[in-house]
């Protein structure tokens, strides 16, 4: 045989098509078996449409044409899977790359991870997120961001290996600057807002609102005295709170998440008499006068001029911290929420007013 007339196995390769994985190719439909639709892919082997979701090609014509994905780099019992519903999906994003070009967002789904960074695709394209661009801080392990769809900017792009070079931190960091000029314009004293809490100090909570950190100082995390912060809030939980405070020259805003409920004082005071008789615990001893806690948990003040129907120079005279005593409702001054109580048994006058 003239070695012209040779079989040069080198072109005969080189006149199939490569199988490579993620690309989108032309395949005509040549028949059907028993796991699936079976297309011409234009190379050595043929390519198999199977598995769920593909349900609505498996009764297309022979001879039907349709683009197909190629899944798989290796044929299995002579046959390379290939899926038609994906090239849809890749079709239509090739039309977004454009886009994405000059400068649009993209969401992809994060197929791997590792030490250098994160691995995903969209469309055609083969996407690459270096590890310092998945956040705006370190990230020890990547491997949680695996399966989850996140939001990227392109930073690069390699035509020819179809690659895509992105950044999440990018993105984020334009959405961040987006959020804190729309906060600046719209925030006002005794606006209601949420926000997350990030961080707990010994002073109170540094909550994020639209990408702005604002203090809730331990006086406004409750009406409760005896709370602070660390009682009231958990890092990372949303919770509302009112606006009462806003320095935009220095940008600082404070806020209020006890102004966002009903003051107890206000809940429980409708239901005290005024002269009614009450059994109070003495909480705190004051040069003046006593503090003395209702039944329903309000306090209210027992002057010294109260403790007794005789002269008294002490209040350790008469009350000492933890005595359980009856005392008569005086007055309720509602605008400054305080309760004024009396230890003096009424005056034959005073029981006649």
């Amino acid at each position: 045989m003239d070695k012209k007339e040779e079989f040069n196995m080198d072109l005969i390769e080189q006149s199939f098509q490569s199988y490579r994985v993620g690309a989108v190719v032309n395949a005509t439909v040549v028949g059907k078996n028993d796991k699936g639709l079976v297309v011409n892919i234009g190379g050595k082997s043929d390519g198999l449409i199977a598995g769920e979701g593909e349900e609505e090609f498996m009764n297309l014509a022979k001879g039907t044409k349709l683009d197909v994905v190629i899944q798989t780099s290796r044929a299995e019992e002579g046959l390379i899977k290939v899926s038609a519903k994906k090239a849809i999906d890749v079709v239509e994003k090739n039309l977004q790359i454009p886009d994405i070009k000059k400068g649009a967002k993209f969401d992809a789904v994060v197929e791997s991870a590792n030490n250098s960074g994160l691995t995903a695709f969209f469309g055609a394209y083969k996407v690459f997120v270096p590890a310092s661009e998945v956040e705006e801080f370190y990230v020890r392990d990547l491997a949680r961001y695996k399966g989850k769809t996140l939001t990227f900017i392109a930073t690069d792009f390699d035509e020819e290996k179809k690659q895509i070079i992105a950044s999440r931190k990018a993105h984020m960091k334009v959405d961040k600057e987006k959020s804190q000029e729309l906060f600046w314009h719209s925030i006002f004293v005794n606006k209601l807002v949420t926000g997350r809490v990030v961080r707990i100090t010994a002073f109170g909570a540094f909550v994020n609102v639209d990408g702005v950190d604002c203090l809730v100082h331990n006086s406004e995390s409750t009406h409760d005295r005896t709370k602070s912060a660390k009682d009231v809030f958990e890092v990372g939980t949303e919770y509302q709170f009112r606006v009462i405070s806003v320095d935009r020259e220095s940008g600082r805003v404070q806020l209020s998440h006890k102004a966002t409920a009903p003051h107890p004082f206000d809940e429980k005071v409708g239901a005290l008499e005024h002269g009614a008789e009450y059994e109070v615990e003495i909480t705190k001893i004051l040069p003046y006068g006593a503090l003395a806690k209702l039944p329903n948990g309000l306090e209210g003040m027992i002057h010294i001029s109260e403790m007794s129907n005789n002269y008294i120079q002490s209040v350790h005279e008469v009350v000492k911290v933890g005595d359980r005593v009856t005392a008569r409702l005086l007055g309720v001054d509602e605008e400054r929420r305080k309760i004024s109580l009396s230890l003096r048994t009424p005056q034959e006058n005073e029981t006649m007013e």
